[in-house]
């Protein structure tokens, strides 16, 4: 399994008020309670956002002990890992103009050159408001308003309804005497009846079945049928030296040969790129070797999207 700071960062800001990056800077968590907002009639729950402070980047060793704890590196391993990782983050800020960082927010470089870091609004780091939302609290004079506008609009609705009641009893009133006149009217009248059977009228309706209707379809001739061609999925990584160059392109880093079989598994089209490195009790794959870090971070776009998060090893 691929692991990363990252992730270690944001459990980490979930339970302290600062997560210090050696060589990097600082990620605050600051407390906002909750608060009234008159203006849009909303109770604001509170919440904790994350901010960021590039001027402390000392190593208060909790982030090494983080991965030392979940991880199973050794201190001197850890630091190690974190230098490799903050050299990753300046380079890809230096190609790219923005740096991931999960679910935290992201780093980008602006027009000024200033590095910036931009949260992501749901990013409170902290579990404990988790679920909380804010409230739709309205004050009471808006309260009697609404009540005032629902009486008048109920009083309103009263007198169509009995309009409509007078309505309904004068149409069947009007209906009663015109059934009336017309039995009074064919019941004084003689009847003729004509008992001809070939002049007499059938009662039993005439059915006329619906006749099928033939529907022509017209091929025209020298139209051929849509060819079906099938798409090759496997990656077209372009060959850089995989037996040589000083920088390796890691896109998994493993622990056993169980983890690493479930990772070919899912990662077929890869499997012919794929080779390994020992990293102390690790399995890193990578896929590329090159003596040019540009030139590996230029092959990011050939891997799948879920890869392209990519470690440059030296």
């Amino acid at each position: 399994m691929m692991f990363s700071i990252i992730e270690h960062i944001e459990y980490l800001i979930t339970r302290h008020d600062c997560v210090v990056v050696p060589g990097w800077g600082a990620f605050i968590a600051n407390y906002n309670a909750s608060s009234y907002q008159a203006e849009n009639e909303v109770m604001s729950r509170p919440r904790r956002s994350v901010g960021f402070n590039a001027s402390v980047s000392h190593n208060d060793g909790l982030l090494a002990q983080s991965l030392m704890r979940r991880e199973g590196l050794e201190y001197n391993e850890a630091m190690r890992f974190i230098a490799d990782s903050v050299t990753t983050f300046r380079q890809q800020l230096a190609m790219d103009c923005e740096v991931s960082m999960g679910r935290l927010g992201y780093f980008r470089r602006n027009e000024g050159r200033f590095i910036e870091f931009v949260p992501f609004y749901h990013a409170n780091g902290s579990d404990q408001f988790y679920g909380l939302e804010d409230l739709e609290i309205k004050d009471v004079a808006t309260l009697e308003h609404e009540a005032a506008m629902a009486e008048e609009t109920a009083a309103a609705a009263i007198v169509p309804k009995e309009r409509n009641l007078f309505s309904r009893k004068a149409i069947r009133t009007a209906a009663s005497i015109a059934v009336l006149v017309g039995l009074g009217i064919l019941l004084s009248t003689p009847v003729i009846v004509n008992r001809d059977q070939h002049s007499m009228a059938s009662m039993a309706p005439a059915v006329t079945a619906p006749q099928p209707q033939q529907l022509g379809v017209t091929v025209e001739q020298g139209v051929s049928s849509q060819a079906i061609t099938t798409v090759d999925a496997t990656p077209t990584i372009a060959s850089v030296g995989n037996e040589s160059g000083q920088y390796y392109m890691v896109i998994a880093t493993l622990r056993n040969q169980q983890e690493l079989d479930a990772f070919k598994n899912a990662n077929k089209a890869l499997v012919p790129y794929m080779k390994i490195l020992k990293y102390k009790a690790f399995m890193c794959v990578y896929v590329a070797r090159s003596n040019d870090y540009d030139t590996l971070m230029g092959l990011r776009s050939q891997l799948p999207e879920h890869l392209r998060d990519v470690w440059i090893y030296n």
